[in-house]
């Protein structure tokens, strides 16, 4: 109503002055637009995959501008006054396969015909694919546009639903990344170059191995082919507690060299390799000693051969847990710890209280395969080693994209506390562990490239506490982020989304270790053949941590010529893992 008064007295003022005015005392008549100087052509073409236009004018009068798309072809600036203004239109990306255009008309007050122009924009993807997983790829898309750590450029992206799940979720990641590489921090590298995403998507049909997983094979853990000068042949580095090799009385610095009595050379291993993991095969063992003070001369003992036949077996996170008395006396103990499984949990409690029993003073942690698993488990292993002394205080925290901060999302994980984000009301293993605790002040971990993500929740949430951390080996992996992992079925099919989600941080808020952490002792021994059992003083990594126990200080070693040379082209991993899971949500 008061809008209505006011109109009615500006009229009948505008009324009274029009009759007291003669008619050669009347203003002429305003002509053209009003709008001069404007720094666009008729047409204006925008980025089918979308952009931010900034065009400028000058305006004789108050103005307003329109567009006739407003869906798509937003204007930001809808009104202004006179002088120098800017008009700015935020243009989606086309997802159609048509190209579009919008009218933008810009009316100047009192002026008869308003100033137009078109924005246009090219077609947008066309589809490749046969759409089979359409429905797939906009779950996808959702989950990706609500919790993917970089999520911002999301929007924005031009994106093809026709094609498979795999490569739809690489389009997001490749698309992210040209957006000046804001999700550097998803995925590993090797001198620069992104060699995967951490980011993944699983079908229904096994892809990835994990620790606790069902397996079938002979159970060789990690092999590596080597020439060793008198002879080629099959390092055996690892075999699996429980598999077929193991029960076959294959061990760790066992050297294969035939296969169904085929002799293994330079010229067939690659071949006669393949075989090893996964075919019922016989295979011929032999021990490896070396001379002289330089390691230059090898000495190869037959064993014997031995049949195996793949069969099923379950892929431990334990694979060796022992006391070792040193020479002086003092009792440490040993885990070879291979992924973080809630399943083990529990065993953990086990080999901590015998460890306390043996009168264990410190701890080696031995994740040189330890890819990563779940925050939980990571959580129940530092509050064994921490203890009831750090009861409460924080070992990892987790920071979310923008959006989920805003709305006060956040997560922490803390020494003795059972409840979490995937928990509200409690993970109580991790509240349970405070009475199987070591209490250390210091732990000695083993680490290699392979050590990632719950491992290295370990390492920068203990530092994070002032418990003293000692890496020894080489780099870390440095993946400081984590995933959630969601789930949905379609046509009878699983898929297994996990975004990178979080940060991770310790309780002094470090976690830029995206290039990984630097070891306080460097030792490579990928080179090296293998001079004892994991845990043993034979082993070059052990023998390290026991002397800096022993003696008080970190030890140095003179570089030692290399006693194998390992031959290419041959995959180390029988059982690949991808970590970082911390919580399955069903759609």
């Amino acid at each position: 109503m008061k809008r209505i008064s006011v109109y009615l007295i500006t009229a009948a003022s505008f009324l009274l002055a029009a009759i007291g005015c003669k008619e050669d005392e009347l203003l002429p008549e305003l002509e053209g637009s009003g709008v001069s100087e404007y720094s666009w052509e008729d047409k204006v073409v925008a980025d089918e995959d979308g952009e931010m236009l900034s065009l400028t004018f000058t305006s004789a009068a108050k103005w307003t501008a329109e567009s006739t798309e407003p869906s798509w072809c937003q204007i930001l600036t809808s009104e202004g006054v006179a002088g120098q203004a800017a008009l700015r239109i935020s243009v989606a990306v086309n997802t159609e396969v048509e190209p579009r255009s919008a009218e933008v008309a810009i009316q100047v007050e009192g002026y008869p015909v308003p100033q137009t122009f078109t924005v246009s924009q090219k077609a947008g993807v066309v589809e490749k694919g046969n759409g089979a997983y359409r429905e797939v790829n906009e779950w996808i898309y959702r989950r990706m546009s609500e919790v993917y750590l970089w999520n911002e450029p999301i929007p924005e992206l031009a994106l093809d639903y026709s094609i498979d799940y795999r490569s739809f979720l690489t389009s997001i990641l490749d698309g992210v990344a040209d957006h000046d590489d804001v999700n550097h921090d998803d995925g590993a590298y090797n001198q620069e170059l992104r060699t995967e995403y951490y980011t993944r998507i699983e079908s229904s049909a096994p892809v990835t191995k994990v620790v606790g997983s069902q397996q079938t094979g002979n159970g060789f853990f990690k092999l590596r082919p080597v020439d060793i000068g008198v002879a080629v042949g099959i390092l055996v580095e690892a075999v699996v507690p429980g598999g077929p090799a193991e029960a076959a009385g294959v061990a760790r610095g066992h050297f294969i060299t035939a296969v169904n009595g085929v002799t293994i050379t330079r010229d067939n291993y690659k071949a006669v390799a393949a075989k090893i993991y996964t075919d019922p095969i016989n295979v011929t063992l032999n021990t490896v000693t070396w001379k002289g003070e330089n390691r230059d001369q090898a000495v190869v003992k037959l064993e014997g051969s031995v049949d195996l036949t793949p069969s099923t077996y379950v892929d431990p996170a334990i694979y060796k847990a022992e006391t070792v008395e040193l020479s002086d006396g003092k009792k440490v103990g040993y885990l070879l710890y291979m992924g973080f499984h809630t399943d083990f949990d529990k065993q953990l409690f086990d080999v901590f209280d015998k460890f306390k029993e043996d009168g264990v003073e410190d701890l080696v942690l031995d994740l040189r395969y330890n890819n990563g698993g779940e925050i939980l488990s990571s959580t129940v292993l530092s509050t064994l080693i921490a203890g009831p002394l750090h009861q409460g205080k924080m070992l990892a925290k987790l920071t979310f994209n923008a959006a989920r901060t805003a709305a006060g999302e956040s997560a922490e994980y803390k020494i003795g506390v059972a409840e979490t984000m995937e928990y509200p009301s409690g993970y109580q293993p991790i509240k349970e562990a405070l009475l199987h605790s070591l209490g250390l002040k210091r732990v000695f971990i083993i680490a290699t490239g392979v050590t990632a993500s719950a491992s290295e929740i370990v390492i920068n949430g203990l530092r994070g506490l002032d418990i003293e951390v000692n890496l020894i080996g080489t780099k870390t992996s440095g993946k400081n982020v984590g995933m959630e992992g969601f789930l949905t079925s379609y046509r009878n099919y699983d898929f297994l989304l996990y975004p990178v989600s979080f940060y991770i941080e310790n309780a002094k808020g470090f976690r830029d270790y995206p290039e990984g952490f630097e070891p306080d002792l460097r030792l490579d021994d990928s080179s090296f053949y293998p001079g004892g059992d994991f845990g043993e003083n034979g082993d070059f990594l052990c023998n390290a941590a026991y002397g800096w126990i022993r003696t008080g200080s970190r030890p140095s070693y003179v570089a030692a010529r290399d006693c194998a040379v390992t031959l290419p082209g041959v995959q180390e991993y029988a059982c690949p893992r991808m970590g970082g899971s911390l919580v399955i949500y069903r759609e």
